[in-house]
This record gives structure tokens, C-alpha cells and sequence, in this order.
């Protein structure tokens, strides 16, 4: 018989290895395939509600995807009270240096770009407004106990005047609106818009407006807009973005880092209880939601949520710290995921099949390690082995008596027993205790544990921690009475 050479661990992991890096370099050297587009793509992103830095990563998305796809344009559909200032900027920038031209529309009837809204219209290459809509009111406020406070200092009202002055001028509309928008609160409709020089069309809808537009050129970038048959697909927000929609309200945002901020007091006070590692969690999120950066945060969440796995594992916590690692590692994935494949030098097909390389080995092994954690949670919540015996029924294999020690069948295992009645083989008995190898049988079960003196009943550590709470309070207050007692004499 012919022996096969055995082959160590360690060799088939670096074969494994090498096997891996081989296809990644078969994929990557795979021949690009020439992209086919859709010549007259409009990309049509809506931006409701206010301007915050959510509003930011979604023109940054809305922005790579129309770019990815080689789409035509961008309909910009505004319908925004304003916002922050320094998110408005960056939007601005990202608009003036997009090879994508945008097309800003105010909609549907009813709607309105006021504020930060009517500087973000006047930054696109065209602008356009439904009727029965409106912009203005630029004037800079302050969010102060009073509420909202217009800001009078020239020197920050001079230097929006000359931001939204120049954006005017790159795209030859009316610069004197300026000074009017910022310093006199100037608010215009459609028709308004459009006899001053504000914007280039009033359209009915994202059609009409792109059949009024089509074969226009641009101001600014000296692009010939195609859009004789348009095809309008509307961009729907990723569930990164809708995450950081909901923690970028300033509201929600303050609370999560108020909350943060005692999830870490109660924590250090009273450890044991996970409270810390759900307010780093959630001073995390806050930071996000306040503007701070977003790839940051979310590296450190997942770095963090591994060294709570490996702290789970080193020094068992009954799951608090694993699940605290796990939500972490969620989380900074959901922040740090790319909403479209990488930028290589190679086919899209063969992008997806690099993604699909590296997410489904991690999804596998985050799979693993949740199947390995609820295993853990599993055993420590079961009774020791000693304590479920008690209770158990098992069957006489030989007599039983004061003065006899046989053996019962409990489970498909024989064990030594005793007992003080006389048992005959064949008679079922319950086991009673247990004494080393030896178990204490009778016919009669043991009565059930009382209620809160069972050992894994789940409210005892309740009930004990009220105890002590209430020791604790009437020992205080018969110190302060006595304390008083002695004041008083």
C-alpha cells in the first residue's frame, strides 16, 4: 500500500495564500471592457430638508455615481430652508470643479431654496425654478438661546456678499443680486428669478426643464448639454447616508454625545455593566453628526470593535464587551463603506469580483465569531453539570436501600447510588444529591427551588442589588439623624 506524503498546517495556509494572490492577479490583469453609456443620462438628486454635512456625503455620492455612469447632467431638485454655512461652501466647491455640469431646479409648486438653498442655486451651471416657488434671504444667523439671530458683523456679511458675488459672475448671472440676497434679505419667485437675471428657465418639471435646457451651453465649464431623449433616473440615497441623516440633526447629534459623555461616567462608577463602551459608541456617533470626519470616526469604530472581540476572548465578559465590539464593527462599516467600486485600471465585472473577494471572506469570519459568541453565551448560561443532575430521573439497575449501594442508569450513564428506601431494579427515581461519584436517589422528586433563591433565577442579582441599596440608605440616614441628634445637643 502506498503511503501519501503528509502535508503540515502551516504549508496548506501558505498554499491558500498563494492561491488567493494568483486569482487577484489573474482578475487585475483582466482586459478592460470599453464602458457603455447612456449618452443623455441625467442623474436627478432631491435635497429636502436642511444642509448638513449628510447633505454634503450625498452630493459627494451623487456626484461619483453621475461620474461612474457617464451621465449627462445632474438635476439638482431644491427644496431647503438653508443650512450651515462651511457645509454650503464645500457643496459649492464640489459643484464648481464637477466635470459633471449641474443643473439646479427649484420644486415642485410650493417649494422654496431660501438661505444657504439660494447660494447653492446660483453655484449651478443652469438654474431653473417650478412657479409658485421662491429664494432669497441670505442673511448669515446665529442658533443662540433666543432662537435665531441675524449676524451683522460686515466682516462675515462682506465675505458671503463676495462668495456668492463671484459664483454669480462664473456663471453670468446678475452680481448686483449679491449685496441684495445677503444684505437686504431679497426674496424673488419664479418670474422675478428670471426677468433680473437670477435664473435661465421656469419649467413646470425636471421634463419640461430638461426639453427648455437641451443643446444650451454652460457659462462657467463651455459644455453642450445632449438631452434631446433624456433618461431620468433618480438617485436614492445609500443606508450609510440615511444613517448619517438621522445623527446628523444637530439634536440628535448633542444627545448622543451628552449621552456618551455619562454612558462613560456610570461606566467608571459602576463598571461591569458595559456602560463605557457604549459611550465611546455613542461620543462616536455624535462626532459624526456635529461634522466631524466621518472616515475617521469609522476607523476608529472598527478598530475599536475589534479590541473589544479580543478582549471578549482574552477575559470573558458573559457577551457585554463582544456584543459592544460587534455593534462598533456594524457601525463603522456602515460609515466606511465605499458606495461604488474602486477606480482601478481594470473591467467594472472584475471589480465586483475583487468586492465580492474581500466581503464575503469578512462577512464569512464576522459569521463565525457571532456563531462563536451566542456558542459562548450558550454554555455559560447553562446550569453546571453537578446542579442539573439534581432533579434528574434515572432508572434502578440494582437494589437500593440503607445498606445497599447499587447502581442507576441516568442518561445512558451508569452511576453509583444510594438511597434511604428500598428501591428494586427497574423503578424509576429521582436524584436527590450528588457526593462525588455517588448519587442520592429516592421515589419522591425534591420539591422545586422557591422563588429567588434558585441560583440562575434572573432576577436574584435584582433583588440582592435592591437589598443592598436599601441597607445602604437606612444605615445613611440613621447617620445623619444621629449626626443631627448630636447638633442639636
Amino acid at each position: 500500500m502506498t503511503t501519501l506524503p503528509q502535508v503540515s498546517g502551516r504549508r496548506v495556509i501558505i498554499l491558500l495564500h498563494l492561491s488567493f494572490l494568483m486569482v487577484f492577479i489573474a482578475i487585475a490583469w483582466t482586459p478592460a471592457q470599453a464602458q457603455v453609456g447612456e449618452p443623455s443620462l441625467v442623474i436627478q438628486a432631491n435635497i429636502e430638508g436642511s444642509i448638513t454635512r449628510a447633505t454634503v456625503e450625498f452630493f459627494k455620492e451623487t456626484l461619483t455615481v453621475a461620474r461612474d455612469r457617464g451621465a449627462e447632467a445632474i438635476v439638482l431638485k431644491l427644496n431647503t430652508p438653508g443650512g450651515g454655512v462651511a457645509e454650503t461652501e464645500e457643496i459649492v466647491e464640489l459643484m464648481l470643479n464637477s466635470p459633471v455640469p449641474f443643473i439646479g431646479y427649484v420644486g415642485p409648486t410650493g417649494a422654496s431654496a431660501d438661505s444657504a438653498g439660494t447660494w447653492i442655486l446660483m453655484a449651478t451651471d443652469l438654474a431653473a425654478m417650478a412657479p409658485g416657488t421662491t429664494i432669497g434671504s441670505l442673511q448669515p444667523v446665529i442658533i443662540g438661546p433666543e432662537g435665531f439671530q441675524p449676524i451683522t458683523d460686515e466682516k462675515i456679511v462682506n465675505n458671503i456678499v463676495a462668495k456668492v458675488k463671484n459664483v454669480l459672475s462664473l456663471h453670468g448671472r446678475n452680481e448686483s443680486l449679491a449685496e441684495a440676497f445677503v444684505k437686504e434679505n431679497l426674496n424673488l419667485n419664479a418670474e422675478d428669478a428670471f426677468a433680473v437675471g437670477a435664473t435661465e428657465a421656469i419649467a413646470s418639471s425636471v421634463e419640461d426643464l430638461l426639453a427648455k435646457v437641451n443643446g444650451a451651453v454652460t457659462p462657467y465649464k463651455g459644455i453642450r448639454l445632449s438631452l434631446s431623449s433624456p433618461t431620468i433616473e433618480l438617485y436614492e440615497t445609500s443606508l450609510r447616508l440615511r444613517a448619517l441623516v438621522i445623527i446628523s440633526d444637530p439634536t440628535v447629534a448633542s444627545i448622543l454625545f451628552l449621552l456618551g459623555i455619562y454612558g462613560i461616567i456610570f461606566g467608571i462608577s459602576t463598571p461591569g455593566h458595559g456602560a463605557e463602551i457604549f459611550g465611546v459608541i455613542a461620543i462616536a456617533l455624535g462626532l459624526i453628526g456635529l461634522g466631524f470626519g466621518i472616515s475617521l470616526v469609522a476607523l476608529f469604530l472598527l478598530v475599536l470593535g475589534i479590541a473589544l472581540l479580543i478582549v471578549e476572548i482574552a477575559t470573558p465578559s458573559f457577551g457585554v464587551v463582544g456584543t459592544g465590539g460587534i455593534i462598533a464593527i456594524i457601525l463603522g462599516s456602515i460609515f466606511l463603506a465605499p458606495i461604488s467600486p474602486p477606480n482601478f485600471l481594470i473591467a467594472p465585472a472584475a471589480q465586483l469580483q475583487i468586492l465580492l473577494a474581500l466581503l464575503v471572506p469578512t462577512g464569512v469570519v464576522g459569521g463565525f465569531l457571532l456563531f462563536a459568541l451566542y456558542k459562548v453565551l450558550q454554555v455559560r448560561r447553562q446550569k453546571p453539570y453537578h446542579l442539573r443532575l439534581i432533579g434528574g430521573r434515572a432508572v434502578a439497575v440494582d437494589p437500593l436501600g440503607p445498606a445497599k449501594r447499587g447502581h442507576v442508569r441516568y442518561d445512558s450513564e451508569l452511576w453509583q447510588a444510594v438511597s434511604d428506601e428500598e428501591i428494586q431494579p427497574e423503578e424509576t427515581v429521582f436524584i436527590r444529591g450528588r457526593e462525588g461519584p455517588v448519587l442520592s436517589v429516592s421515589k419522591m422528586p425534591p420539591p422545586p427551588p422557591e422563588e429567588g433563591e434558585s441560583p440562575e433565577h434572573p432576577f436574584r442579582r435584582l433583588v440582592a442589588a435592591l437589598k443592598r441599596i436599601n441597607v445602604a440608605w437606612r444605615r445613611t440616614g440613621q447617620d445623619e439623624f444621629e449626626e443631627k441628634g448630636e447638633g442639636r445637643t
